[in-house]
């Protein structure tokens, strides 16, 4: 089954990504349920991914239970293939929109403009799970991930007001910038001072010959994170 959990809530980092909680309550039939969740970005860390059940009923514990989860990305040089063949696309379109009406000729631009700006991180990411049901009944389930999206950041931004007798005054705001295909409506938002690692986006070399996934190395420093200030109820 294909589900969409509602994001309850994103924390995002300045220096770009931040950490997201969906939620849905979902109806299970006796034996084993299978569920797709949409709308994962691939940026989204696998290895970060969780999900925990919160049951309605205390005695449901023993009864149901969280049997598997598959997450996975796709490929990335397919994924670009196609991307690309998207915007060779979108500019040969638009370089013959003129025949077309001009009402036609906004929507197709407004296609095309977007399809320009798709990159790899607005594709979907693949996160099903597996629930085992020894009964029918119902249970909350919570998932988490990391997304490493240098997109989506926060800024600082102070404004000066004068009177007419020379007085200022100061107010300082919080500026939400998301530059991804992915929107966020309705949440509880928060703000951490968190800085993803400064190298290249693919891998980062270690002082160990190994290389590590940016997306897993920033998600094992959450804990030196800063939190700042909340924010409820915005649309990004």
């Amino acid at each position: 089954m294909i589900i969409d959990p509602k994001v309850t809530r994103l924390i995002i980092f300045n220096g770009g990504g931040g950490i997201c909680e969906r939620e849905i309550k979902l109806s299970l039939t006796q034996g084993t349920n299978e569920f797709q969740i949409q709308n994962i970005p691939a940026s989204f860390d696998p290895n970060s991914a969780d999900i925990k059940l919160e049951y309605i009923n205390s005695e449901d514990k023993e009864f149901l239970s969280l049997q598997q989860t598959i997450v996975s990305l796709p490929d990335r040089t397919n994924t670009q293939q196609l991307i690309d063949r998207e915007k060779s696309a979108a500019k040969n379109i638009i370089s013959y929109s003129i025949d077309f009406t001009r009402e036609m000729r906004e929507q197709i631009s407004t296609i095309c403009e977007a399809s320009s700006y798709r990159t790899y991180s607005d594709t979907n990411g693949k996160f099903d799970f597996i629930i085992n049901a020894r009964k029918e009944g119902e249970v909350i389930v919570k998932i988490i991930y990391f997304i490493a999206d240098l997109r989506m950041k926060w800024q600082t931004t102070l404004q000066v007001n004068l009177s007419d007798d020379n007085e200022a005054e100061i107010e300082g705001f919080i500026v939400v910038d998301n530059q991804t295909g992915f929107s966020y409506n309705n949440v509880d938002l928060g703000f951490a001072i968190f800085e993803l690692p400064a190298t290249a986006p693919e891998l980062v070399q270690v002082e160990t010959t190994t290389n590590i996934p940016m997306e897993q190395q920033a998600f094992t420093k959450l804990n030196e994170q800063k939190r700042t200030q909340r924010m409820k109820n915005l649309m990004l």
